[in-house]
């Protein structure tokens, strides 16, 4: 019973979360709080995850909630490793950008600074 209690919390405290915050669209929030209102009913309900699992060929309901966990996880890093590396080709066009900008305002190559190293682009490392 306690169980139930400390789970609730949680996803009552996540839901919390979505709502306070303001940058989050509505169908955003909706998109999070229609899994979390599921999850509560399984932790109300843990009975109809094996009817819901038994109806889709699956043994048990907390295996049918575990595959749907790991499809979900799998979606949200494929996802965000596509943001990554969608943001890294805008970074590298906004920082070749920036040096033609910058070799385009300063031809001669001085910046002011001693020996024209004044505020270049330096290589890392």
């Amino acid at each position: 019973m306690i169980i139930r209690f400390v789970l609730l919390s949680g996803l009552a405290l996540i839901g919390y979360y979505v709502i306070r915050r303001r940058e989050a669209l509505p169908v955003h929030a909706f998109l999070i709080l229609l899994p979390l209102g599921l999850a509560a009913l399984a932790v109300i309900f843990p009975d109809a995850t094996t009817w819901v699992a038994k109806r889709a060929g699956v043994a048990r309901g907390v295996d049918l909630i575990n595959y749907l966990v790991e499809l979900a996880l799998l979606f949200i890093v494929l996802h965000y490793y596509a943001k990554f590396t969608e943001l890294e080709s805008q970074m590298t066009v906004l920082v070749r950008e920036l040096a033609l900008r910058k070799a385009a305002d300063d031809p001669a190559g001085h910046s002011g600074g001693p020996a024209g190293q004044g505020d270049r682009l330096q290589p890392a490392g």
